[in-house]
Formats: structure tokens, C-alpha cells, sequence
């Protein structure tokens, strides 16, 4: 993400961490291109980080 931590609110540190564990899960179990989109889409979907843009 392009947020700072001082800048991340306790949501967005929960999405964080569990974009982070399903990277690493996948990129484990060789799903490496499934891995590319994954934290756009979740942004996209939370309407995270939309001031940047």
C-alpha cells in the first residue's frame, strides 16, 4: 500500500496483514501471477487509497 503506518487506520492494518497472508500463501503453493492484481482488487473493493489516484 501507499500509505504510510502512521497514516493506516486499524482497518487498513487488518487488510494489510491479511493481503500479506494470502500472498504469501499463494506464492508458497506456486500461484505466483494469481498474486499480481490481488491488493489493487481489495483496495478497489474497500475504496482504499482512492486519494492517490
Amino acid at each position: 500500500m501507499t500509505l504510510s503506518p502512521n497514516e493506516m487506520t486499524p482497518y487498513i492494518r487488518k487488510i494489510q496483514q491479511k493481503f500479506d497472508e494470502a500472498q504469501t500463501f499463494l506464492e508458497k503453493n506456486g500461484f505466483h501471477q494469481a498474486t499480481k492484481g490481488l491488493l489493487q482488487d481489495i483496495q478497489d473493493a474497500n475504496g482504499i487509497d482512492k486519494k492517490t489516484r
